[in-house]
């Protein structure tokens, strides 16, 4: 523990874990809801046309890419994830917004990570008719990075304005 930044007091790291531990449950608690109440390929309500539950796998990634490849990813998504929490617990400069979004996007991916070990398959159910079928630790991972990235060109930029005007 010797190599995490001062800014993750026990409390702070306490909280960050927690974030994960419930996000996760709720990811794999939908999951399962749906796994118990929908067979798989039906979608549930009948004649909507925009968006609707439908009870989906994935063994690819992101939008169905890498097909079949359910164990390679899985090794290499938990190869990311290693380095993403070292990576993110010894970084000096970030805030509790991108410490949240951190969180989220981590839940995220251990979701479906813990898919991928437990089932060979990542169950979606959120089914758009104009795009990919996706569930909670997809909605996770994109919604704390797009805020992560709107965060960070908004921070980056007050902090980049402030160097500027006190060198003026």
């Amino acid at each position: 523990m010797r190599h995490i930044h001062k800014r993750w007091s026990p409390s702070r790291l306490a909280t960050f874990a927690a974030a994960i531990v419930v996000l996760v449950l709720i990811d794999q608690a939908t999951k399962l809801i749906i796994r118990s109440n929908l067979s798989y390929g039906s979608t549930w309500p009948d004649g909507w046309e925009l968006i609707r539950i439908s009870h989906v796998t994935n063994t690819g990634i992101a939008f169905g890419f890498l097909q079949g490849n359910s164990g390679a990813l899985a090794i290499i998504v938990s190869t990311a994830l290693i380095f993403f929490v070292v990576t993110v617990l010894r970084r000096e400069k970030l805030t509790e917004i991108s410490d949240y979004c951190f969180a989220a996007i981590l839940s995220g991916a251990i979701g479906n990570l813990w898919d991928r070990f437990q089932r060979g398959e990542v169950t979606d159910f959120i089914d758009p008719i104009y795009y990919p079928s996706f569930n909670v630790a997809d909605s996770l991972i994109s919604v704390a990075a797009v805020v992560l990235i709107g965060h960070y060109l908004v921070f980056e930029s007050r902090t980049t304005q402030k160097s500027s005007e006190t060198l003026e």
